[in-house]
């Protein structure tokens, strides 16, 4: 089995742009910044991990030296908006503008982009168009399946590599306020049950400003050391679907 195991380095992009006024907000956000990133990019080299990184482009512009010391780690860069917008409430024109301005920043730090993973928890009925129409070749947005899987978009193909809420750190610490225990207890549940099924594919969906936390990298270790022993491998996105293009 191939594990996904992808981080969105959001730093405080979409509370920048949401909750400007709310310091605290703010600041929970910017522990990716000060502690989050480092102790996720040390636990990857701990086990020599490679893996995908969805990076709004504000971020990129904002936090370049972090941004490259994702890559130079040998990480994927992939998109995730410009400054975490709600894509469903855009139009198609202010939509095409962020995607492209977000492709040209991210080619900064790596040559060619191939992902996308959805900002906010949505899409609009234009992103995968506006997303094939640029070369994008995989998203990790969607939820109706559990492996990864060809679609056809304007006649291009583009990769689905699925994800499910009960799979982000993000729902599961700050909104249900589940303990670090409880988490690791579900996502090797779930792995086991993926494994059982002869699944190909597991994905977690993870923020350095949440897993970051020094609980939270404790249970992230164990959960890595559980797949290895089960014989999983950790790949990027890129590498994942690139597989099913053939």
């Amino acid at each position: 089995m191939e594990i996904f195991l992808s981080f969105d380095f959001d730093a405080d992009s979409a509370e920048k742009l949401y909750y400007s006024n709310q310091p605290v907000k703010i600041s929970r956000a910017r522990f990716a910044l000060n502690k989050g990133l480092e102790r996720v990019l040390r636990l990857l080299r701990e086990f020599n991990l490679k893996t995908t990184f969805f990076v709004p482009g504000w971020v990129a512009e904002n936090y370049g030296g972090l941004v490259e010391m994702i890559a130079r780690d040998g990480h994927e860069l992939a998109l995730h908006g410009y400054m975490h917008e709600k894509l469903n409430e855009l139009s198609f024109a202010e939509e095409l503008i962020i995607h492209e301005k977000s492709i040209s920043i991210l080619r900064n730090y790596q040559s060619e982009i191939h992902g996308f993973r959805k900002s906010y928890w949505e899409l609009s009925s234009n992103t995968l168009s506006i997303l094939s129409s640029r070369g994008i070749i995989y998203d990790s947005s969607l939820m109706d399946n559990d492996e990864p899987y060809l679609m056809r978009i304007n006649d291009k193909p583009i990769v689905g590599l699925p994800v499910y809420d009960m799979y982000d750190d993000w729902l599961l610490f700050e909104i249900d306020r589940r303990s670090p225990m409880e988490v690791l207890s579900i996502w090797k549940y779930e792995l086991d049950a993926a494994l059982e099924e002869n699944l190909s594919y597991f994905c977690l969906i993870l923020h350095p400003s949440c897993i970051g936390r020094s609980s939270r990298i404790k249970i992230l270790r164990s959960f890595i050391m559980h797949a290895i022993k089960n014989k999983c491998v950790f790949s990027k996105g890129f590498d994942i679907a690139r597989k099913y293009l053939k």
